[in-house]
């Protein structure tokens, strides 16, 4: 069985997507949101299930959640600025590079 690909009468105009700034907050919202939703639940209910498995006071255990915020912010942080940075290169119309895992880098100003 043989089978014909099928091409275009014409190719696609280039250089026009339907990228905008307002597309791009949405789509670098949206991944944001879901990092700081999953990894929140999956570090709240590691803290409570050690916490309980060991015996650990109630008060140890808000202490414990309290300082897990930390690292909640700083991957919600990371996740937004990468999916801004990468959503910009989508819209130039440029391939996604390679993530650099520091937490405040997208945000610094590039010369």
């Amino acid at each position: 069985m043989s089978q014909e690909v099928i091409t275009p009468e014409r190719t696609p105009k280039s250089g026009k997507q339907a990228f905008s700034p307002l597309g791009c907050f949405i789509a670098a919202a949206g991944a944001t949101l879901v990092t700081f939703c999953l990894i929140g639940a999956a570090v709240v209910a590691s803290v409570w299930a050690f916490s309980k498995m060991i015996g650990l006071p109630d008060i140890v255990i808000l202490v414990l959640l309290a300082l897990s915020v930390v690292p909640i912010a700083m991957a919600t942080i990371w996740t937004a600025g990468r999916a801004w940075h990468v959503e910009q290169r989508l819209a130039q119309g440029l391939d996604i590079d390679v993530p650099v895992y520091h937490w405040l880098y997208y945000f610094r100003k590039k010369a």
